[in-house]
């Protein structure tokens, strides 16, 4: 079995979202960062339907995202994050990709 990398929704978000550690933002992202004590680094995605509204881009969205954050993870310090996708996200899958990885950069180089 391997490490899971999502954060339980019903405990993690409500805490990043009252008190984060580390915030980042781009023209279409918002990454929010909170110290965990699991001892690797966990995400969520958050995307509101009435921003996107098909579901279908919604997951494609999520997927890339997780991606990313997957290809990062082992750079990233021990912590959970959460991705907010913003309103007028971009529809070109390498630019998403471009921005979320200098997004996690942001992340590993701050001292928090």
């Amino acid at each position: 079995m391997g490490v899971k990398h999502s954060i339980p929704s019903s405990e993690g978000f409500e805490k990043i979202f009252s008190d984060p550690n580390f915030k980042t933002s781009s023209k279409n992202f918002l990454v929010l960062a909170r110290n965990n004590s699991v001892g690797h680094s966990r995400i969520g995605v958050a995307v509101r339907k009435k921003d996107i509204r098909l579901a279908v881009d919604r997951n494609k969205i999520k997927r890339k995202i997780k991606g990313s954050f997957r290809s990062n993870t082992l750079n990233l310090p021990s912590a959970d994050y959460v991705v907010l996708v913003r309103k007028n996200i971009s529809k070109n899958i390498n630019a998403v990709n471009e921005e979320m990885s200098g997004l996690w950069k942001e992340c590993v180089e701050a001292v928090w």
